[in-house]
């Protein structure tokens, strides 16, 4: 996994674990999170931890839309350290995308993973990721996904 500390420099090694439907509704009363990650408890939740640590570096929630076969990303955040140009770590949301990706591949769903963004966050996802546009949802797929898997989730 390749997730970086931004002031050394120095890989992290991390890993990513689905929390419980317990622990998605106790994310509620921490301070970390802007979103009311309570709200996702029906889909699947992971979490992004430093390897050694119980610490959240970030979330994502998926849906398994088996009949149109694609992984549907729901929600993803960033913890509050870890975003923005003050950010700790770096990686965060490639690492999640490329679990998502990794995911959609080992369904044979060929790598198609969606989300619909905010506004102000599709021109990020489109030079960040490569993610297209269809209709008011984006997408990857095939080479695309597994660039971002290679990218973020493979030692090289």
């Amino acid at each position: 996994m390749n997730l970086v500390n931004t002031k050394t420099g120095n890989k992290i090694n991390g890993k990513i674990k689905r929390l419980s439907s317990a622990k998605v509704k106790k994310l509620k009363e921490g301070r970390k999170f802007d979103f009311d990650w309570s709200l996702e408890q029906a889909n699947e939740v992971y979490a992004i931890v430093k390897s050694g640590s119980t610490e959240l570096l970030g979330l994502i929630s998926l849906i398994d839309v088996s009949e149109e076969l694609r992984i549907h990303i729901n929600l993803i955040e960033s913890a509050i350290p870890y975003r923005g140009k003050g950010k700790q770590i770096d990686g965060i949301p490639g690492c999640l995308i490329g679990f998502a990706c990794e995911m959609s591949f080992k369904k044979g769903y060929d790598g198609f993973v969606s989300l619909t963004p905010k506004t102000r966050l599709v021109n990020y996802y489109q030079e960040k990721f490569g993610f297209l546009m269809a209709g008011k949802s984006m997408v990857v797929f095939l080479d695309v996904a597994q660039s971002i898997i290679k990218k973020y989730l493979k030692d090289e």
